[in-house]
């Protein structure tokens, strides 16, 4: 089923329109059901990770993840975060971390703006420019400042929420 921005609708990894990060050796699998070209506002994709991933990330949109299986730490300024199955993890525009993954997860997640708007190219150009072996813009952007912080959500920093945070 593909992606249609003004229908109420349910998806699951299959419905995965196009896996825009593969890596069999690695095993990190990123796969989107709609972003800017679907006429989405938000960017909506599935994740899957093998133990053993980790790489280092500062995503240039807001982006909010709720684990499915298994769990993910998050290492970022100076903190350690670890969000596991049925939790969310809040990554802020700006916010430097490295993922490390220790056991097998998968993960949904949607971001703010689409990764067109953040990144200046469709997700097609990104999958064919790193296919090609070259290595796109990161669509730079800088954290918010101090002011944004506190309160029980902070997004100044990394957080992760379970069901008993709802108040």
């Amino acid at each position: 089923m593909g992606f249609e921005p003004r229908a109420v609708a349910a998806y699951s990894m299959d419905d995965v329109g196009l896996w825009t990060w593969e890596d069999q050796e690695s095993g990190a699998h990123v796969g989107y059901i709609a972003d800017e070209e679907e006429g989405s506002r938000m960017g909506l994709a599935f994740v899957r990770f093998r133990a053993g991933v980790s790489f280092d990330f500062a995503w240039p949109y807001d982006e909010v993840s709720v684990v499915t299986r298994g769990s993910l730490t998050v290492r970022t300024g100076g903190e350690v975060v670890t969000a596991r199955e049925g939790e969310i993890l809040t990554q802020p525009a700006g916010v430097a971390g490295t993922f490390e993954i220790d056991e097998d997860m998968e993960m949904i997640c949607v971001h703010f703006p689409t990764f067109a708007r953040a990144f200046g190219m469709t997700l097609r150009e990104y999958k064919a420019e790193t296919d090609d072996g070259r290595e796109p813009s990161n669509g730079e952007v800088t954290p918010r400042g101090r002011e944004w912080g506190g309160g029980a959500f902070d997004p100044t920093r990394m957080q992760v929420f379970g069901p008993d945070d709802v108040r």
